[in-house]
């Protein structure tokens, strides 16, 4: 049987205080703070007019983009509409014009199709003219028929007999009236005949070498222009929610920072550095840090900048591609009317003064890329000041406001590139070291240290992904918390049916710190001996909610580790420092 061995306990003393330098580091005083938050309410308010200019003039012009997309597929529909409408027009003429030539016509002058109801109509029209002969004649013929008649009939003929000759005569005279009728109406019912032939054979051509390819082009464009506004309303809605973002974590610096140097958060008692472990300590309560807050905000805007410049990039491709798809739109349509002009004049061969005007219009259209691309921008431009028009009496109505803190500033003292948090003078100290849960089973985990102005000690755990040690560089593992920027593409769009878009809350996911201690909270114990680089730290933390009840406050512990005993010792001396 296997003895069961407890785990090693560390033990870590309190190194005396002789060994420590107490004041080595120099605080952040309060008139540095002012001038830092100062720099930074200048560079936000420059920043905010030259991005928030920036966005309406790009959002202004997708606007007019999106109409002229829109214009774009409502002609290429109405294009579709009109010769679909004139070939189904045609094509009733053509049904027309041979029931004319074929007596198909009823009562009310509409063109009989179907078999049963011609053969219905012709045998009306064949009883009717056989029971009013007289009717049908002229009233010529029809005296002449009748004095025939008189004439070649004898007295004593009887009645039997002079009814059937009369029934011969007006046979004779009806097969005359026919054929002058024929004589009359021959020329006019061939030429219906002929016309409905021409009629029907541009209907039939339309419908099989014009509707298709223009159907073909309208679909296209429909499903090309879906995928493009799509993709340019989600840039659009990417831009406009960064800086809002961005808008946001201003308004939380400036709170903190407001408080930090008028308020409560200002006291010296805030910013007092770490006791050692005997030292007597009186807990501060709601320490607040001005620098994450100060962090957040400027990460911010470095993502509000790299977002911008993808940005740029893909509505410049979706403009070229638009661009592209217009000439190719245009080009195509204007092929497809010229053939259907050219069908339809022959056809409308007697009326030139009609058609011609309009030929020649579409002929002497300049069709090449510079024109083209110069009545794209005209359109745009010209949209684009109805909608700043339109916009402007809105802003008259309702106005807006500048952000907190921006009114009455000078955009000229704001005018420098806003550098890395680790360059901020609210940051005491930042160093790539190692920390460890009080418990058996934690292992020590690679973390960014940071020390504060504000007394404050935050850690960010490092990503699975990041391969980072102890005693790297700051910027390396800071540069390693940040996500990459992704911006909608017209590759997901067509792949997902939406745009993937990033979201800016994850920005900060890894720049929250995973540990935070106020440092007058905390007590150190360090054991000073050879080969020994870790430390132990204790916060004590107020309680609240349930545990409130039983105990005020309690204490959380970590463990953290450096390199060398060297830089353990100036570590510890910064968390003691007064800062």
């Amino acid at each position: 049987m296997t003895k069961k061995v407890d785990p090693p306990t560390l033990i870590i003393e309190e190194e005396s205080d002789e060994k420590i330098p107490h004041d080595f580091f120099t605080p952040v005083d309060n008139h540095a703070r002012s001038l830092c938050h100062s720099k930074l309410r200048s560079y936000e308010a420059k920043r905010r007019a030259a991005y928030a200019q920036k966005l309406a003039s790009s959002s202004l012009y997708w606007r007019s983009f999106r109409d002229l997309l829109s214009a774009s597929v409502e002609e290429t529909e109405r294009a579709e509409s009109l010769v679909k409408g004139q070939a189904v027009a045609n094509e009733q003429y053509a049904i027309a014009m041979s029931a004319c030539a074929e007596d198909c016509i009823d009562d009310d002058g509409k063109p009989v199709t179907d078999p049963k109801k011609k053969k219905k109509l012709f045998e009306s029209r064949a009883k009717k003219r056989a029971g009013g002969v007289t009717k049908m004649l002229s009233l010529s013929e029809a005296t002449g028929a009748m004095l025939k008649a008189k004439s070649s009939a004898s007295v004593t003929t009887t009645t039997t007999t002079s009814s059937s000759e009369s029934l011969g005569v007006t046979d004779l005279s009806i097969e005359q009236a026919s054929e002058r009728r024929a004589g009359l109406l021959s020329s006019i019912i061939e030429s219906h005949s002929i016309l409905a032939d021409r009629y029907d054979e541009h209907a039939a051509f339309v419908m099989e070498e014009i509707i298709p390819p223009l159907f073909q082009l309208c679909e296209g464009l429909i499903e090309e222009v879906d995928t493009i506004e799509k993709l340019g309303d989600a840039i659009i809605e990417e831009l406009t929610a960064a800086e809002k973002e961005v808008a946001d974590a201003w308004e939380d610096y400036y709170k903190s920072a407001v408080k930090s140097l008028g308020g409560e958060g200002s006291s010296a008692t805030h910013r007092k550095g770490a006791s050692s472990a005997k030292a007597e300590i009186i807990a501060v309560e709601k320490c607040e840090d001005v620098w994450v807050a100060e962090m957040h905000y400027r990460m911010s805007v470095a993502f509000l900048s790299a977002c911008w410049e993808k940005c740029s990039s893909e509505l410049s491709k979706l403009f070229t591609t638009m661009k592209e798809t217009e000439c190719t739109r245009r080009f195509r349509l204007r092929e497809i009317l010229l053939t259907f002009l050219e069908r339809q004049e022959r056809l409308w061969h007697s009326l030139p003064s009609i058609l011609t005007p309009v030929l020649k219009g579409l002929t002497d259209k300049p069709m090449d890329r510079v024109s083209i691309e110069n009545d794209v921008q005209a359109a745009i431009r010209l949209r684009a000041q109805n909608l700043q028009r339109e916009e402007a009496e809105k802003k008259k109505k309702g106005g807006s406001g500048a952000g907190p803190g921006l009114a009455g500033v000078s955009h000229d003292e704001g005018n420098f590139e806003l550098s890395s948090p680790l360059m901020s003078d609210l940051l005491f100290k930042a160093k790539v070291i190692e920390k460890k849960g009080s418990g058996y089973m934690s292992n020590w985990k690679t973390t960014l240290a940071v020390v504060t102005a504000d007394s404050f000690l935050h850690l960010f755990d490092m990503p699975s992904s990041v391969k980072l040690q102890s005693g790297s560089a700051p910027e390396v593992a800071f540069h390693a918390l940040m996500p990459p920027v992704v911006i909608p593409t017209k590759e997901a769009v067509e792949k997902h049916g939406h745009p993937k878009i990033s979201i800016p809350k994850s920005w900060c996911q890894n720049l929250t710190p995973s540990e935070s201690m106020a440092l007058p909270n905390c007590t150190i114990s360090f054991q000073d001996e050879k080969g020994n680089s870790a430390f132990e730290i204790v916060e004590t933390v107020f309680n609240s909610g349930a545990k409130k009840t039983f105990f005020i406050t309690s204490t959380r512990k970590l463990y953290l580790r450096t390199v060398t005993r060297e830089e353990t010792i100036d570590w510890i001396a910064a968390l003691k420092a007064r800062k």
